[in-house]
């Protein structure tokens, strides 16, 4: 079966694109695209479709006003037969076996809605729930997280604030209120302890432990400008990250999104924690996927394994490990195992090229130490460690035969 875009609307209307198996398809007007759009309202790289494994898969490659399937907002889904496709003026719609493609006519398209914002600055000096909220934090492609502070006893506390284009259907927000309480009992020192989740007003927020440190991402944009980290401090961070995907791979827990982002690192005794767990799980089938920011998606999928690049539902723990190997390696060289402007150029070396070795970087980084990072980050995941307690095991006797104090 052979898949094609086909212009139905704006400037290049009755143009056709022939989705290649082996070559994902850059949208766009730019003259390093195949489209070559004539539409000005489009980005030079507005979306890649990727059809691999006889599957189209739309990713979002940061275009201005986003791109919309069936008329929703989007930033990776599967395109199936018959779906509209609308960035700027121009819509396209996929179709399949090109000897009868006449059969594929939809009706008439409706031009997309425009695309939704969110602002919960406001929300600053206000009451959520029990909670005070006392300045923000960070932003981010699910919510925004703000210093807040209990009434009753003036706990400390970061409290996520769901963005509002996630919240419309409140029966799979009760989901994730349920998804999100499952946390509750999972007490770990390397874990984001969870306090509760709820909504107050038109709000759905969650009330974590607040970690006063920096993300892995401010470390790595620091290295990035004044040098690279002693070997030891990202070898700690592995070693207490592996130990919070052994609780929660105790607790049949999968993170889904490990990245630098979402690891944070406490200032008073420089203890690696990761946060988010279970976010990912509890917001399947909600919009989270259909809303980000220019540049997020690239940064998100430097981190990817190569089976989630595929749109891998069953993954496991091992795509988790390649999660942490990637942000290791980046705290060891200043970047992700590959760095690549274009979505198409990043998802072919994520899938097919191996990374250079960080001691190309960094001579002093222990080929004991190397060996374990460069196995985290095997393209095929049962050739990476198969559970995290095995990842701990190589790391201890690392850690015992150069003598690091955790």
């Amino acid at each position: 079966m052979r898949m094609q875009l086909t212009v139905i609307s704006g400037p290049d209307q009755g143009r056709t694109f022939v989705l290649a198996p082996e070559q994902p398809l850059t949208i766009g007007r730019g003259a390093d695209t195949v489209t070559k759009l004539q539409d000005p309202t489009v980005s030079r790289q507005h979306c890649v479709v990727d059809a691999g494994g006889g599957v189209a898969r739309l990713i979002d490659s940061g275009g201005s006003g986003g791109v919309f399937v069936n008329r929703a907002k989007v930033t990776s889904v599967e395109l199936k037969p018959g779906d509209v496709v609308q960035l700027g003026n121009t819509v396209l719609r996929l179709d399949v076996d090109l000897a009868n493609e006449t059969t594929m006519m939809g009706a008439p398209v409706q031009p997309a809605a425009p695309p939704p914002s969110a602002d919960l600055s406001s929300l600053v000096g206000k009451k959520v729930h029990h909670y005070s909220v006392v300045r923000e934090l960070a932003r981010g492609k699910t919510g925004t997280v703000f210093y807040a502070k209990h009434d009753e006893d003036g706990r400390e506390l970061a409290l996520k604030v769901l963005w509002p284009e996630l919240c419309r259907d409140d029966e799979q927000m009760q989901r994730f209120i349920r998804a999100m309480k499952t946390m509750l009992p999972v007490r770990h020192e390397n874990i984001v302890r969870i306090y509760n989740a709820g909504k107050a007003g038109p709000h759905y927020w969650v009330a974590m432990e607040y970690v006063d440190g920096e993300s892995l991402t401010q470390v790595i944009e620091r290295i990035g400008l004044g040098g690279m980290l002693d070997w030891q401090y990202a070898f700690r961070v592995a070693t207490h990250i592996g130990r919070a995907l052994e609780a929660a791979h105790g607790q049949q827990i999968i993170h889904r999104n490990i990245t630098p982002a979402n690891i944070l690192l406490r200032l008073s005794d420089k203890t690696a924690k990761l946060g988010d767990l279970m976010l990912a799980k509890a917001l399947e089938g909600t919009a989270a996927n259909q809303i980000t920011k220019p540049g997020q998606l690239v940064g998100d999928l430097a981190y990817m394994s190569p089976e989630r690049t595929r749109g891998a539902d069953d993954v496991d723990c091992r795509s988790d490990m390649y999660g942490l190997g990637a942000t290791v390696y980046a705290l060891l060289t200043g970047h992700p195992p590959f760095v690549e402007k274009s979505l198409p150029a990043l998802i072919s070396r994520i899938r097919n090229e191996e990374p250079a070795k960080p001691s190309k970087k960094q001579l002093a980084i222990p080929p004991m130490f190397e060996g374990v990072v460069m196995q985290m980050l095997n393209k095929k995941p049962e050739e990476r460690f198969e559970t995290p307690s095995d990842l701990l095991r190589d790391l201890d006797r690392v850690g015992k035969f150069h003598g690091v104090k955790l």
